[in-house]
C-alpha cells in the first residue's frame, strides 16, 4: 500500500491477530476473519479530491479496472461474515479488492510533482 512500512506492518499485525483470535475463540463457537478491502470511501474522496487525476490512476491500477464501492462490493462480504452461512469460516483474510493483492501489486502514485 503506497510503499509505507507503517501501513503494511499494521495491516499484517491485524491479520496475525485475527488468526490468533480465530484459534483461541474457535472452541467457544466464535469466528474471527478480516476483510482487506480496496474501495472508494468518503475519506478516500476527501483526500483524493485534491488530486483528481489520482482517482483515475487508482482505478487503472486495479486489475478489475476500478476501485470497489463500500456498499456494493464490501458490504455484502461483511454481511456474509456476520451471517450463519459463515459459521465454519474462521481465521481467514478476505481480499475484497478487485484483485489488487495479486502478485503483490500495489498502487503507489508518484506525488513528487505535487
Amino acid at each position: 500500500h503506497m510503499g509505507t512500512v507503517e501501513y503494511n506492518s499494521a495491516k499484517e499485525a491485524l491479520r496475525s491477530a485475527t488468526r490468533t483470535a480465530a484459534r483461541e475463540w474457535a472452541p467457544l463457537g466464535i469466528t474471527a476473519n478480516i476483510i482487506c478491502p480496496a474501495a472508494k470511501s468518503a475519506s478516500f474522496f476527501r483526500v483524493m479530491s485534491q488530486f483528481p487525476e489520482l482517482i483515475a490512476a487508482a482505478d487503472a491500477a486495479n486489475p478489475m479496472g476500478r476501485m470497489g464501492d463500500c456498499e456494493e462490493d464490501i458490504g455484502p462480504v461483511a454481511v456474509f461474515l456476520a451471517s450463519e452461512g459463515s459459521s465454519y469460516v474462521t481465521g481467514n483474510t478476505i481480499f475484497a479488492d478487485g484483485g489488487s493483492h495479486i502478485n503483490g501489486s500495489s498502487w503507489a502514485p508518484d506525488l513528487s510533482d505535487t
